[in-house]
């Protein structure tokens, strides 16, 4: 077997995983096989490793797969072991004892931004923010957050691509978007107030690395009813303090 065939094969068998979703959570052949413009008799070879690893399973109900028990596995040792979650989790669990609003760990991948983690408070809510959703940047309280602070060249990707209107406060408009990655960098946290979900805020801080990069944000998302604008300020100073409080237990030290 030829090196290049075999590095095709297991780019092929992470493509697969990469297919399941919350809303695709089962695929058969012929979808995976269209969706990845392989044949069958490919999708059949690779599927029936995966399966044989423990990364995928059949549902003998529906003859489809799913992912398999390996990827819980894995994902667990990840989480578990993140240094990330580690450090952040009992900080996180203090800041939404003390505000009473859920509140979130996310990363950049790419052109969107994932949850890492999240910590439920005792508001009914039901946001769709759970681990390892992917949610849009230019929309997203956590996600200007981060991209603020990222170099030019991947601030223009993002902004040169079509930015979607979720609501009628959605800001779409790349100049616009620009000047408030910049007063985000200025005044170190970032609001995003019915551009997602009417009636919904998201209030978020930037979370350092050792090194300074900001790698990841700090951010509590809840109702417009109990988050109102008088109490911004209060939100603002647990939140950025909570996130400062993180980047140190990470290594970063604050030169000013």
């Amino acid at each position: 077997m030829s090196e290049k065939y075999l590095l095709s094969s297991v780019k092929n068998a992470m493509k697969i995983l990469r297919l399941f979703t919350h809303k695709q959570k089962e695929l058969g052949i012929t979808e995976i096989s269209k969706k990845l413009n392989i044949s069958k008799s490919s999708a059949h070879r690779l599927v029936s490793l995966l399966v044989k690893e423990g990364f995928l399973s059949k549902n003998p109900r529906t003859n489809k797969y799913r992912l398999g028990l390996s990827i819980l596995t894995l994902g667990g040792v990840i989480f578990s072991n993140h240094e990330l979650y580690k450090e952040a989790l009992p900080i996180v669990k203090r800041l939404v004892h003390t505000l009473n609003e859920s509140a979130h760990i996310c990363l950049l991948e790419e052109d969107q931004v994932v949850y890492l983690f999240r910590i439920e408070s005792s508001q009914p809510d039901r946001l769709l923010t759970y681990i390892g959703r992917k949610n849009p940047i230019h929309c997203t309280s956590e996600g200007l957050c981060i991209l603020a602070y990222q170099n030019k060249r991947t601030i223009e990707k993002v902004l040169s691509k079509k930015l979607y209107a979720y609501t009628p406060y959605t800001i779409t408009d790349p100049d616009i978007l620009k000047n408030e990655l910049k007063k985000i960098k200025k005044q170190g946290f970032a609001i995003s107030k019915d551009q997602f979900y009417v009636g919904y805020v998201g209030i978020a801080a930037p979370i350092r690395d050792y090194s300074g990069k900001v790698v990841s944000s700090l951010s509590m998302i809840g109702s417009t009813a109990r988050m109102t604008d008088d109490r911004f300020p209060v939100f603002i100073e647990h939140i950025t303090q909570a996130a400062k409080s993180i980047s140190e237990h990470l290594g970063y030290i604050d030169g000013k």
